[in-house]
Formats: C-alpha cells, sequence, structure tokens
C-alpha cells in the first residue's frame, strides 16, 4: 500500500460530506473559489466510492462534444444549460472543475462569458454554482444509493444502476426560458399579420406557460408548449414565431420537459 491509500477513504460519508461541500460552494466568495474547487477534487481523490462514481459516469464520455451541445446563445453572449442525466451531469461537472484546478480554462473568463452579472464576479459564480456545483453534489448521491440499493439485490456490479430523475429547470435557466417566452408575445403584439384574437391567444398561453415554468409544474409546461405550438401554426406569422418555439422547446427538451 502506498503512503496516499493510506489516506483513501472507503465508506459512504465521504460521498454525503461531497455534497454537503457542493452546497455550500453558492456561498463561497469568489476571491477563494479556485480553492475551494481544488478541495472538492481532492475529496473525490481520497474517497474509493466517489472515484468510483465518477470513473463510472465518465466511461465513454465525450467533454468537448457536451460542452459544445451544453453552450446556449443568449443575446451577445452564451449561456451554458448543463446535462440534465445524473451520470452525464457528474462527467460533465468534473471536467469542468478539473480544467479550472489545472488552469486550462479560466475561471474569471468562464464566468464572465457564460453566467455574466451586472452585479459582479460574485454573483455569477454563485450562479454557476446552483447551476453546476449543487446539482453535483446531489448525483453523485443519487449514484451511491442506486449502488447500494443494487446490492441489496444482488445486482451484478457491472450492471447499470437505474433510477428515475424529475425533471428539473434550474433557476438560472427558468429566467432564460421566461424571456423566451416574452420575445414571442413581444414578436406578437408588433406584428401586424396577426388578428387581435390570434394575439390575444398567444398572450393567455404563454403567459400561463411562463407561471408554469417558474412553478417547476413539468406537466402543465407540456400541455401549454404543445398548446402554444399549436397556436402558432395556424396563425399569419407560423413560420417566424415557430422558428422561436423551436428554440424554446429546444431548452425545455434538455431539461427532459
Amino acid at each position: 500500500m502506498t503512503d496516499f491509500e493510506k489516506y483513501v477513504d472507503d465508506s459512504d460519508e465521504c460521498v454525503y460530506a461531497f455534497r454537503r461541500a457542493c452546497e455550500d460552494m453558492s456561498d463561497v466568495k469568489f476571491i477563494t473559489a479556485e480553492r475551494k474547487i481544488s478541495e472538492l477534487l481532492m475529496l473525490i481523490a481520497t474517497s474509493s466510492k466517489l472515484q468510483a462514481i465518477v470513473a463510472n459516469a465518465s466511461r465513454g464520455f465525450d467533454f468537448k462534444e457536451a460542452f459544445v451541445k451544453a453552450r446556449v446563445k443568449a443575446g451577445k453572449r452564451f449561456s451554458l444549460l448543463p446535462p440534465v442525466k445524473p451520470r452525464e451531469l457528474i462527467a460533465f461537472a468534473v471536467n469542468l472543475l478539473f480544467a479550472f484546478d489545472t488552469r486550462a480554462v479560466d475561471l474569471q473568463d468562464f464566468l464572465e462569458e457564460y453566467y455574466y452579472s451586472g452585479n459582479g464576479i460574485g454573483f455569477a459564480f454563485t450562479a454557476f454554482s446552483r447551476n453546476v456545483i449543487v446539482p453535483l453534489g446531489d448525483a453523485v448521491v443519487g449514484e451511491l444509493r442506486a449502488f447500494s440499493e443494487n446490492a441489496r439485490v444482488n445486482t451484478p456490479a457491472s450492471s447499470e444502476p437505474v433510477y428515475e430523475v424529475e425533471p428539473y429547470i434550474p433557476e438560472e435557466a427558468v429566467a432564460d426560458i421566461v424571456n423566451r417566452i416574452a420575445d414571442i408575445c413581444d414578436i406578437a403584439e408588433q406584428s401586424a399579420e396577426l388578428t387581435q384574437e390570434e394575439r390575444e391567444e398567444i398572450y393567455s398561453i404563454s403567459g400561463g406557460l411562463a407561471d408554469s415554468v417558474r412553478k417547476q409544474d413539468i406537466r402543465m409546461v407540456r400541455t401549454l408548449t404543445v398548446g402554444l405550438r399549436g397556436v402558432i401554426r395556424s396563425c399569419g406569422m407560423a413560420d417566424y414565431l415557430g422558428e422561436k418555439a423551436d428554440e424554446l422547446e429546444e431548452t425545455l427538451r434538455h431539461f427532459g420537459v
């Protein structure tokens, strides 16, 4: 046994400690962010359970391809929509944190591009933590529980753990989606091609859809998205508004909605 191996912990508690550390990241000041990221990665390095979870999630994962898919145009900048499937999120988040830790990606430049906030870099890091790091902690605990459940029912270790993930729209993505819905309403308001009845119907469905997104009422979001698509398909600006509806639906699909 090497000296380093003496510090590797086999307990489940390390995984729960990792989640607590992830949750705490949303309160971390930017000036200490890089050090805290290094500490998170060290928790993985010193836990055999975390190592196994990350290795299992990373098998066959292409970070560069996933990062390209996660980038979403938001005005003059891009925003980031990380994967929502637990294993993909684990692989994506850990690769990203490692890139920061090794200085392959500059953390401040990244935040200013994908999580820009007029309130400063500290707010941007908080948004990033809530969008990527906090969900990472939840995902690794979910994987641990799935492994434990498989062990209880004598499922072979090589089998894929399966568990249902309730669709969830992160707080930062909610604002982006609501803005996309508002854009559709703005276009409808300025168009001379729509009748007042068509315009009011778009307003009504869009308002309900935005409210459902804020409330995380996924079933109603799905229903109203289909309704909005139907109204747009039948109106005088079907092609142009249809493009905006496509962008909205693509974003929602990203979160399993």
